[in-house]
């Protein structure tokens, strides 16, 4: 599979939290080149089953949303007055090429005063949200006609740019690099003949309600689960404790986590020489395994990471080349599942 494409269709889609339709369409595409057992379920979350519907069901998610913005006033002269919808954060924002999402789509800018005009105890703050417009160029009387209150604006939608050592910097990697890692492991797993029922979930919402989580988890009524997000990698100004090397798959432990599927995850990574780290969450992990493990009455969860730098920005950065093994250890849980599945997820006494 062409990875570098894949992440370049869906990036560059708009799907703000509460608005998946048009990624979930080009993931129900990626689905099918590898199942015709692909749907949707009423909350907007995508399917694709593979491997032995007569055994046990492991259910990995990668969420489709992404963080982005809505329109909640149009200024007399035009402008637009935004919101955050589910974790931009401001300080990026001044100087970023949007797309808004009205009756058209329209390119705009956000831009905030200059500092030339600001009073001296205002130039070394950081801008606030409601510092900021959104510039469309349009004469007031047609922004009205195109643009209406609660429209989404999102991160113009550049391809991602290839840096050097096989990185690659663009927006809304967090969390659709996962879902290309699903794509991958999917890829890998059209070569084994499995013993269990592998569910593949596109979910919605997970920045904001984390609505589909809740609903895939009662849908698919998986044996066990695996959840797939991002973590933080290092960065100027962050301490270890709070992120992932670069080239090692995150796998979670903490109280959000199954201790056997935590142990099914760290076996694929080590059977396959792949470098992982211990990622330590006490409690909520931040992720769909949160709403996952608790459907149903319990589904063992565990929860694989890709780290990832400057997260809720246009300019997110991963490796290839750990994406890839992230989808090497999720394949090895799949090809690993066997008749003792029961057994194996059996709680210590």
């Amino acid at each position: 599979m062409d990875i570098f494409k894949a992440i370049s269709d869906l990036t560059t889609l708009p799907g703000v939290t509460g608005n998946e339709a048009a990624v979930s369409r080009a993931v129900e595409g990626y689905f099918r080149a590898y199942t015709d057992d692909v749907w949707v379920d009423p909350v907007g979350n995508t399917y694709g089953r593979i491997g032995n519907p007569d055994g046990p069901t492991l259910l990995v998610m990668a969420h489709m949303d992404e963080v982005g913005m809505m329109v909640t006033d149009i200024e007399e002269n035009g402008m637009l007055r935004l919101r955050s919808v589910a974790g931009v954060d401001p300080r990026v924002l001044p100087g970023s090429e949007v797309r808004v999402f009205g009756r058209e789509i329209i390119p705009a800018v956000v831009g905030a005063i200059p500092p030339h005009l600001q009073g001296a105890e205002d130039k070394n703050n950081a801008y606030k949200i409601d510092d900021l417009v959104c510039d469309t160029g349009l004469p007031a009387e047609r922004v009205r006609a195109l643009v209406r209150v609660g429209d989404n604006v999102t991160f113009a939608p550049f391809p991602p740019m290839e840096l050097k050592n096989n990185f690659i910097a663009g927006k809304t990697f967090d969390d659709r690099a996962c879902v290309v890692c699903m794509l991958e492991a999917m890829d890998i797993l059209k070569n084994y003949k499995l013993q269990c029922n592998v569910v593949f979930c596109a979910s919605v919402q997970e920045e904001g309600t984390s609505a589909g989580a809740i609903a895939g988890g009662y849908n698919a009524d998986p044996d066990m689960a695996i959840a797939m997000d991002v973590c933080h990698a290092p960065q100027p100004g962050a301490k270890p404790t709070d992120y992932v090397e670069f080239d090692k798959v995150s796998v979670c432990r903490g109280g959000n986590i199954h201790p056997k599927m935590f142990e099914k995850i760290k076996a694929s990574a080590t059977e396959q020489n792949i470098p992982w780290e211990t990622d330590v969450c006490i409690s909520h992990t931040g992720t769909d395994a949160w709403n996952l493990q608790v459907q149903r009455g319990g589904i063992p969860t565990g929860l694989i990471s890709l780290p990832l730098r400057y997260m809720h920005t246009s300019v997110e950065c991963i490796s290839l080349d750990t994406l890839k093994n992230c989808a090497k250890v999720i394949a090895g849980v799949a090809a690993n599942i066997g008749a003792d599945w029961e057994e194996t997820l059996c709680l210590d006494d």
